[in-house]
């Protein structure tokens, strides 16, 4: 397993080049409870589920963000999203914009 985005500035940098590209084409973040613990549903701009987020928190600190991309596990949570589309779409607009 590799190392993952470590330190709050690796952190603030990946979500920034992951939200902002997000957001700009009409998706959204949802804070939510997941599965008892704190975390987000990722919705396109059709309100379809992307995927979910969830944080496991120690200290009042993140210690790791678990993800759930998986369309049959996402699928009780109502109408899926095409994730590859998605992010496809998210990629196009950040590049419009470097």
């Amino acid at each position: 397993m590799g190392a993952g985005i470590v330190g709050t500035d690796g952190v603030a940098r990946l979500l920034a080049a992951i939200i902002v590209p997000f957001t700009r084409i009409g998706g959204v973040v949802e804070r939510h409870q997941v599965n008892g613990q704190p975390g987000a549903i990722f919705r396109d701009r059709d309100g379809k589920v992307l995927n979910t987020w969830t944080l496991d928190i120690l200290d009042g600190q993140i210690q790791a963000i678990r993800t759930v991309l998986n369309p049959d596990k996402l699928a009780h949570m109502g109408p899926v999203a095409d994730a590859w589309a998605v992010v496809h779409e998210a990629t196009r607009a950040r590049e419009r914009t470097t």
